[in-house]
């Protein structure tokens, strides 16, 4: 099981050419053991719950990357399914789209 990021302007236009990211339970609980304290990562908070559909709008996106990339950088976490998952952010960001969240 893993939780999906599907990136979209709008939930209703989600299909099978819709670009996803899937982060696995291992490192979703990696990287939340890491966020502490999480009130510093706010962005980062809204998918804590690996079991709940949420949303990041597009003016959160950047965001979420600085907040992914501060987290790098002071915890020294090196993983790979990070440095893709803010890979998928910015192209989703650069293409003016909201990050839909779900778990499959």
């Amino acid at each position: 099981m893993a939780l999906d990021f599907m990136a979209s302007n709008n939930q209703k236009k989600i299909d099978e050419n819709t670009p996803i990211f899937s982060l696995g339970k291992s490192d979703h609980d990696l990287l939340f053991n890491n966020a502490i304290p999480l009130n510093q990562y706010p962005t980062i908070k809204k998918f804590h719950n690996y079991y709940a559909d949420n949303t990041v709008l597009y003016g959160e996106i950047q965001p979420l990357i600085k907040e992914l990339k501060r987290l790098i950088k002071t915890k020294k976490l090196q993983l790979e399914s990070i440095s893709s998952f803010i890979d998928f952010l910015e192209k989703s960001f650069n293409d003016g789209l909201n990050i839909y969240i779900c778990c499959d």
